[in-house]
């Protein structure tokens, strides 16, 4: 993720403490070359890619004077670190016959290129680390002791190029008038139902509801005269059945 594009414009710090650590990483990043090139010549390619990846992380990091990306530079001291601690295992191991030389045991040139390479590599990471963590920390200072003015955005000239735009809280008559075609209802208002319509509708209603409660009067009392009916039929059906003394 270091590799990719920042969101963030890098920050313009112009400050002689992070100008004097910048020229010592510059100097760090010449070793780093140095040991990628060990790296291929004693035929570690894991590490030569590792070490390739790291290197182009810093170079982002710090490749313009005063224009420095924190995260990426964060990113570095890490690599760096982490190599320390892979590079000192592989060193004991080295040293203590566990491991042999990717370039077999035959005591050539690229042997001792080898033992070169594994000996520095250890010290290398180790100061790199160091000298990239006072960068980041000087850098990390500045911006939380005076702040960082916002990166001015050529895209947006508005207020000073720096993207501001005016909030709820700003002064009203500051702001310059705004004609988006409004034009206020000037008329005279009028509502519905308060005149004589709703006495009419009031007076039409009630014959409904009238007629409405007889019809279910009429429904009742024809409901209990059919029981009532029913009732009866069913009481002589029971005495015709009844058997005879």
């Amino acid at each position: 993720m270091c590799l990719f594009p920042s969101a963030a414009a890098p920050l313009n710090i112009v400050s002689p403490t992070c100008r004097f650590w910048r020229k010592a990483l510059i100097g760090v990043l010449a070793v780093h070359l140095v040991i990628i090139l060990l790296d291929f010549i004693c035929f570690s390619w894991w590490d030569a890619i590792l070490d390739i990846l790291a290197f182009s992380i810093g170079y982002c990091a710090i490749r313009e004077e005063d224009q420095y990306e924190i995260s990426r530079l964060l990113c570095y001291v890490m690599f760096l670190i982490f190599d320390f601690v892979f590079a000192g295992v592989k060193c004991c191991l080295f040293f203590a016959g566990v491991a042999g030389a990717p370039s077999g045991d035959k005591k050539n040139w690229q042997y001792y290129c080898y033992v070169v390479l594994v000996a520095g590599s250890t010290a290398f990471y180790l100061i790199g680390s160091m000298v990239a963590y006072r960068l980041y920390k000087s850098l990390k200072e500045h911006v939380e002791g005076n702040g960082v003015a916002q990166p001015i955005d050529a895209s947006n000239p508005g207020y000073g190029g720096r993207g501001y735009h005016p909030v709820a809280n700003d002064d009203p008559a500051s702001l310059p008038p705004r004609d988006d075609g409004f034009k206020p209802f000037d008329g005279q208002g009028h509502t519905l139902g308060r005149s004589g319509g709703g006495g009419r509708t009031t007076t039409q209603a009630q014959p409904r509801a009238q007629a409405q409660a007889t019809s279910t009067q009429r429904t009742q009392m024809d409901a209990r005269r059919q029981a009532a009916i029913d009732r009866l039929e069913r009481k002589a059906r029971s005495t015709n059945n009844a058997p005879s003394s």
